[in-house]
């Protein structure tokens, strides 16, 4: 009854967002002109940045299995986090994690609870770096911003030993190694400095913004991730920036262009992933009718 629920608020999300946006560029039909006129540098620019965040995603997945003492190999890696994007964007929910989960549990017989351990790390630090985006992009007064990280640092620590003690004290095997924390702090930390140049870059195009700003924005923009049911977070990522409007001090119809930049771009990126995941399927499958063929002769 629950997925039903959510399915349907997750449907009703997508189809209340799409005419929203089409009803507000009726409206304002000098962003549907802009739009038009995109410079192709900026396109290529985005496309680019997007193939070195998947780069990174295989990064960030190396640093998670070195806390159970795996090695997945780098072509593996990025097929994996190549599905992993393609079905997040498509499907409804947080699919792109489970997908995952599955095939580590198949591949190195990894539980989906150790997995979902190390996700919540990897979340935990996730969040702290974006609040620390806000919170310098926002430029509040520094004590605010010191019980804010020590707020999300709690909330995140709590989460992470719960889950700990709930569902793996009992039959645990995992290396604390402080090399991988800091790996994992670090691959992340450029994931999010990969999507704060992404947005400054859509924002920028449509008119100037300062740096500040952008990290403020960005920090929301990450944020709405743990919200999402939609899929690739539409019209959630676009709620939390328009709520967040009078922290990050950006319009909401340059926040609706940006999106419609982001998600145009995005498609493109994720078609040439899905060509490559194509390719590859067929070239394997070639060359196991060759060795077929040469096999009978």
């Amino acid at each position: 009854m629950k997925k039903k629920i959510r399915l349907f608020l997750s449907i009703f999300i997508v189809i209340l967002t799409i005419y929203e946006f089409i009803h507000y560029l009726q409206g304002h039909r000098s962003i549907v002109e802009q739009l038009a006129h995109l410079n192709p540098v900026l396109i290529v620019s985005l496309i680019i940045l997007y193939l070195i965040i998947l780069l990174v995603l295989t990064l960030i997945m190396q640093a998670s299995l070195t806390f159970f003492g795996f090695k997945i190999s780098n072509f593996d890696n990025l097929l994996l986090n190549a599905y992993s994007i393609v079905v997040n964007f498509f499907m409804f929910g947080q699919i792109g994690p489970a997908l995952r989960a599955v095939y580590l549990k198949k591949k190195f017989q990894l539980s989906i609870k150790k997995f979902i351990f190390i996700t919540l790390i990897y979340y935990g630090i996730y969040s702290v770096l974006s609040v620390l985006l806000i919170i310098f992009g926002s430029k509040i007064k520094w004590y605010y911003g010191v019980l804010a990280v020590v707020l999300v640092l709690l909330i995140s620590f709590l989460i992470i030993r719960w889950f700990f003690v709930k569902k793996l004290s009992k039959n645990w095997s995992v290396s604390w190694h402080l090399n991988g924390l800091i790996k994992l702090i670090i691959v992340t930390a450029i994931q999010l400095l990969l999507q704060t140049i992404i947005y400054g870059l859509e924002l920028d195009s449509i008119s100037p913004v300062s740096w500040h700003q952008i990290m403020a924005y960005s920090g929301f923009a990450n944020l709405s991730l743990f919200v999402s049911i939609t899929p690739a977070g539409i019209g959630i990522r676009e709620t939390f920036l328009i709520l967040s409007e009078r922290i990050h001090h950006i319009s909401s119809s340059q926040i609706v262009a940006a999106s419609i930049i982001d998600r145009s771009v995005y498609l493109i990126f994720l078609l040439g992933v899905v060509i490559f995941l194509i390719l590859f399927h067929a070239g394997k499958k070639i060359k196991k009718m060759s060795n077929v063929e040469v096999f009978d002769n």
